[in-house]
């Protein structure tokens, strides 16, 4: 199937017919001039070199040219488009560990790339299966929806690295839960949540999550990579990475967390080798799963084509120039190059141009069919789309920008914040440049991060003064973290009387039971009722019993690990 990326320069074609029309008209005004001068026969027979014919061959030769250049424009492409197809699989989602460990060495070359290799050779055995990608570290995000283009899936499992998540640590229990939210909700009892990590997990409760996984019908798989007497973390700046206290960090394998989590899950738990990563063992276990009938979108690349067209347009200009109006002359002097043909060249070096200039503007078409879906609403396949974009030129600065607004209209506003963050200095137009930091400013906007929203509001402001929109959104976030402060000043002051209180109680018991009894022997209570007294007394236990839940409360706030800052 042939498919045109910029079908509008065929409106090209549309001039060749006006070219020998043109043409023709020239020749009869020609003609007409020549009579004015003698007889027609007695001036053909004074210029007997003289061809009429041989300037239809030019004019021809020429249009064929400009035909075959417009379609060489409109950029002929063999593949198909998206189509829809019945498949019979199961639903795979890797789980991959992109935190600093994994750039631990204790596998050729480290264990991020080692992991993405055997990915990729498993793709490549993939058939009737749907699978999708899922990066974490101290948080988890959607890589690459469950789909079936495989295509696709090693497209996004290039750009995968360290910095796909900005956030640094290890939250097994997070990839999990992501991991169950991604699957389709028909597929119940063909889904399988494979892990690939080291299993040093940092941030939460990954067996519970386990528990969760083997409830909702999902097998949950553990591939284990690293070893047990642990590698340093080399840093790309050549350093080896260090703790807070200054120590090197040595990464290793925990391999008990993962055989436990994988047995709760109802799945299985594989050491990844170097020569057998384990992938196939875990596929092989996986045959027992039932298969789904689902249709999906298939996502085919194309095969550019427009370079022979092109080839053909300059076959055919250079006969045109060849060519000679003259009888008994067969080629052309070259001191035409200075006079008459210099057109010519200049339509040769104009084909050259073009073919140079959309060699190295691979990612248009790609950008354009994110816009459109984009536009429809579809965000996953824009995100698709624009990563195509990147993978052809990762300088696309469009491709770049409409990527992490895709991300933030799926609401992965870290992940988008990150990556705007990255390329916004890389814009140029200032109007483009107020747009993209007052998108900023709304990622950070939406995470609570009040005062960096702020600062990218402003920054828009500078560019674009008179943005109302913008202004409001800064007025907003100004409030905002006008409240957050006086709400942490109010916890702050709270927990300071409670902790004054609790230390007056603690120093002083005897005074304050002594106060209490010459009160009770000064004082004559008053007489009460019955039902009034049992009123009283439930009011004091229901106060009591509040008391001791607040007590508890920051107990328990007071025994919880609070995180070691740890960046890997």
């Amino acid at each position: 199937m042939v498919h045109l990326a910029q079908i509008e320069y065929l409106l090209i074609i549309a001039v060749i017919p006006l070219l020998f029309l043109f043409y023709g008209v020239m020749q009869y005004r020609k003609r007409l001039a020549l009579k004015r001068f003698g007889d027609p026969a007695l001036i053909a027979q004074l210029t007997p070199r003289r061809s009429t014919r041989r300037g239809w061959v030019k004019i021809l030769f020429y249009s064929l040219a400009l035909f075959f250049f417009a379609i060489g424009l409109a950029r002929p492409q063999i593949g198909a488009r998206v189509r829809e197809v019945e498949r019979v699989g199961a639903e795979i989602m890797i789980a991959l560990d992109v935190s600093n460990s994994m750039l631990a060495q204790d596998y050729t070359p480290n264990r991020l790339e080692r992991a993405k290799l055997a990915i990729s050779r498993l793709v490549d055995k993939l058939q009737q299966d749907r699978i999708g990608l899922i990066v974490f570290a101290g948080d988890a995000f959607v890589q690459l929806p469950i789909t079936t283009d495989y295509v696709s899936a090693k497209i996004f499992l290039n750009t995968i690295s360290t910095e796909s998540v900005p956030k640094q640590g290890t939250a097994l229990g997070e990839a999990i839960m992501t991991g169950l939210r991604s699957f389709s909700a028909t597929a119940e009892n063909s889904r399988a949540l494979i892990l690939i990590t080291d299993g040093e997990n940092h941030e939460d409760d990954a067996v519970e999550a386990a528990r969760m996984a083997k409830e909702s019908g999902v097998r949950l798989f553990c591939i284990g990579i690293g070893s047990e007497q642990g590698k340093p973390i080399p840093m790309p700046d050549g350093n080896l990475l260090k703790d807070e206290e200054g120590n090197i960090v040595v990464t290793r394998l925990d391999e008990a967390s993962l055989i436990e989590i994988a047995r709760i899950g109802n799945g299985a738990y594989v050491r990844a080798g170097n020569g057998d990563f384990g992938l196939d063992a875990i596929i092989d276990g996986m045959r027992e799963l039932d298969k789904q009938n689902f249709s999906s979108e298939v996502f085919e690349d194309f095969d550019e084509q427009y370079m022979y067209f092109f080839g053909i347009a300059l076959f055919f200009l250079l006969l045109e120039f060849l060519v000679n109006d003259r009888k008994g002359r067969r080629i052309k002097s070259l001191d035409v190059l200075a006079g008459k043909g210099g057109k010519e060249v200049l339509v040769v070096i104009w084909i050259v141009l073009s073919t140079g200039i959309l060699a190295a503007q691979p990612d248009r078409a790609e950008v354009r069919r994110g816009n459109r879906a984009f536009a429809r609403g579809e965000f996953a396949t824009a995100e698709l789309e624009y990563r195509r974009a990147l993978e052809k030129d990762s300088t696309s600065i469009p491709a770049h920008y409409n990527l992490n607004n895709a991300r933030y209209k799926q609401k992965q506003y870290e992940q988008a914040e990150a990556g705007l963050k990255t390329k916004i200095d890389s814009i140029l137009h200032p109007s483009q440049r107020a747009d993209a930091f007052h998108n900023l400013g709304n990622m950070q906007l939406l995470q609570k991060k009040y005062a960096e929203s702020i600062e990218s509001y402003k920054d828009a402001l500078r560019l674009r003064p008179n943005d109302m929109e913008t202004k409001s959104n800064l007025a907003y976030a100004q409030k905002m973290l006008e409240n957050q402060n006086q709400d942490d000043q109010k916890d702050q002051d709270n927990q300071d009387d409670n902790q004054d209180n609790q230390n007056d109680n603690q120093n002083n018991p005897d005074q304050n039971q002594n106060q209490n009894q010459n009160q009770k022997e000064q004082e004559t209570p008053p007489k009460i009722t019955p039902q009034a007294a049992k009123q009283m007394l439930e009011a004091m236990q229901q106060k009591e019993k509040e008391t001791q839940e607040k007590v508890n409360k920051e107990k328990v706030q007071a025994v919880q690990p609070v995180r070691s800052g740890k960046n890997w």
